[in-house]
């Protein structure tokens, strides 16, 4: 099962469900179940906010939330909300982490704040949002985005 799609600021978990209809009717002794094979998208997004501090010069916070599901919505889902930071070349390293571990699909989430140091170098961060879905049993591949950076001395 994969991720019905990941698209910026928004981290999709997303499950192509296969449904089954049957009916049992008694022939004699025996009885007759017919499937009639389906399938339904099960999914729900969760948005990544930039990187922010509540007060000028305080730590720094990353933090996402959810913006909806689908009917039937996922039986449970797991949110991961991470402050990174811009090391080099290419790379983050993630400074912050925020699990909502398998829970009901809704909520905000917000990592520990980053203390910041102030030593006159500006830092490049973004949030990295990932979310996974489960419907009776079936798990989707995560759905990762990142938001757009922020650029600070901390």
């Amino acid at each position: 099962m994969k991720a019905r799609f990941i698209v910026p600021l928004l981290a999709a978990g997303a499950l192509l469900v296969p449904a089954a209809t049957a009916s049992a009717a008694p022939s004699g002794s025996t009885g007759r179940a017919v499937a009639k094979p389906a399938a339904f998208p099960v999914w729900c997004t969760f948005q990544g906010e930039k990187p922010f501090q509540v007060t000028q010069g305080g730590p720094l916070y990353a933090q996402g939330h959810y913006t909806g599901c689908s009917t039937p919505a996922p039986d449970q889902c797991r949110a991961q909300v991470d402050l990174q930071e811009y090391v080099r070349d290419g790379y983050w390293r993630a400074v912050k982490h925020k699990d909502s571990g398998w829970t009901k699909c809704s909520g905000r989430y917000t990592t520990p704040g980053l203390t910041c140091v102030h030593d006159g170098e500006k830092e490049t961060y973004n949030t990295q949002v990932t979310l996974q879905v489960e419907y009776e049993g079936h798990f989707s591949e995560p759905g990762i985005a990142d938001t757009s950076n922020t650029v600070i001395d901390c």
